[in-house]
């Protein structure tokens, strides 16, 4: 653990440096057991730090992450971005690690979820959920142009720092991006090629987005494969197709979303397309929801939300999905939600979910819940939080609930019991019960301190419309978390 003292020292340090410094940090250390693990429980620490400093128009920035543990196999220290950046008014260039989107993220998409650790079951190592470029990047934009090219080589996050760098960015991309302005309607232009070990793409993209009238705007935006080789004859018939309206008008608004993909995963996973499926807050919401194939996927998003007076909001969603692997797959989810004032003039969250989930062999899932924060008193309040599901999977009868209480001082200090309550023989073989403490504390504007104690339920979770696995957990937890 010597190598974690000696990183953390550092962390402390940085914390007293000029103002032209800016920076993050986390530093998360756990003693206890992971699913399918052999072994007891066991230490593992986990820290990463990002600084930055500007001078003028430069600014410079370096990235550092370790993980240690008992098993050698597993641990790392990693210079996990080093960058240098120079920008203007019009003009912007950026050197070594960087993060970049184009076409809205149907041909390439970067992403950095704040706060998520992730670790694969098969490597049992951790590192931060993000990927990014490693290359050269430029844009200049004026009025009515805009455009940039970049270079460089993916991140793949589906591996940890401990494999070797081939493995970890075997994608080699190249891209452009041009748009032009014409009062208050968008055309852009996108390409980009990809080349590997296994393939040699390209591709192109058209956008068009604009205003239509004062209350209804729009996109529209089609990607296709040029050739290429390495591809077999089916995946060469990729294409992308992504549209949306949006409405609104005083206390009202709708959006209507379509998407059709098919064979449209570039390379390891470059690309994100647009998922049309809300992204929801409720732990089991949030766990059960359809994540998107864009090897073959088309469907609907439909929203509309309703203010019926100052402080309260009806929101209601459809989503449609289909997939094609052998037979046809339908998602199908209608949400409902109304958020206002509750007891003494504190939050309310009332929620109902109905979803047909074939993918999953889950059939007529019913799900509803509530979200209350209600203040005690001047500085004191309680956060009450409850869920519940059910659903059908092969002739059975599952259900899950979640039950959490939380007692918050202002927004500086919350404690709280988490509960949580399954008979999915998927998960356990038999009845399963969950229970977890934790506690939170905000040091000041810049630092803050987590703890958890006790065993909490892993499974899917979605933040910025990406997905990813959050393994079960049992012991204890520590985190803590810094803006330098």
């Amino acid at each position: 653990m010597r190598s974690y003292s000696i990183f953390t020292l550092l962390m402390i340090g940085f914390t007293v440096v000029t103002a032209q410094f800016s920076g993050t940090a986390l530093t998360e250390y756990q003693y206890g057991k992971l699913p399918n693990e052999q072994d007891d429980m066991f230490n593992s620490v986990y820290s990463k730090l990002n600084l930055n400093y500007t001078l003028s128009q430069f600014k410079f920035g370096a990235g550092l992450q370790l993980y240690q543990s008992p098993f050698g196999e597993r641990n790392y220290i990693n210079l996990s971005q080093a960058k240098v950046s120079y920008q203007t008014k019009s003009v912007s260039v950026q050197l070594g690690n960087y993060n970049e989107i184009l076409g809205k993220g149907i041909l390439l998409r970067n992403y950095e979820i704040p706060g998520a650790v992730i670790e694969d079951r098969g490597f049992r190592s951790k590192q931060y959920f993000y990927t990014d470029m490693l290359g050269a990047t430029a844009s200049y934009k004026t009025d009515k142009w805009s455009g940039k090219v970049l270079w460089g080589y993916a991140l793949n996050n589906l591996y940890p720092p401990t494999q070797i760098w081939e493995r970890r960015r075997s994608d080699e991309v190249l891209g452009a991006e041009a748009g032009y302005t014409v009062g208050k309607q968008k055309i852009e232009f996108s390409g980009l090629r990809l080349k590997n070990d296994e393939e040699e793409s390209y591709y192109a993209m058209t956008g068009f987005s604009g205003t239509i009238l004062p209350t209804l705007t729009y996109y529209l935006g089609y990607a296709d494969y040029l050739g290429g080789e390495g591809k077999s004859s089916n995946e060469q018939e990729a294409f992308a197709i992504y549209g949306s309206l949006a409405f609104s008008l005083a206390n009202f608004g709708l959006s209507l979303e379509y998407k059709h993909y098919e064979h449209f995963l570039i390379g390891t996973g470059i690309n994100e397309p647009p998922a049309l499926v809300r992204e929801h807050s409720y732990k089991l919401l949030n766990r059960s929801t359809h994540v998107l194939q864009p090897t073959n996927e088309s469907g609907i998003q439909l929203e509309a939300f309703y203010q019926p007076g100052l402080f309260s909001l009806l929101t209601f969603n459809y989503t449609y999905a289909r997939n094609r692997f052998v037979r046809e797959f339908n998602y199908n989810e209608w949400f409902f939600e109304f958020s206002g004032v509750g007891i003494y003039d504190g939050d309310l969250k009332l929620f109902a979910d109905y979803a047909l989930d074939p993918l999953k062999n889950e059939d007529k899932r019913i799900s509803a819940g509530f979200y209350m924060d209600s203040p005690l008193c001047k500085k004191w309040g309680l956060i009450v939080e409850g869920e519940g599901q059910k659903f059908e999977r092969l002739d059975t009868h599952v259900q899950n609930y979640l039950l959490g209480l939380t007692i918050r001082n202002k927004s500086k200090f919350y404690l709280g019991l988490n509960t949580e309550w399954s008979n999915d023989r998927f998960v356990s073989e038999s009845d399963k019960w969950w229970v977890g403490c934790s506690a939170r504390y905000k040091l000041n504007s810049k630092n803050s301190v987590q703890l958890f104690v006790g065993e909490r339920r892993g499974g899917p979770a979605c933040s910025a419309g990406v997905c990813y696995e959050v393994l079960d957990f049992k012991g204890m937890e520590i985190r803590w978390s810094a803006r330098l």
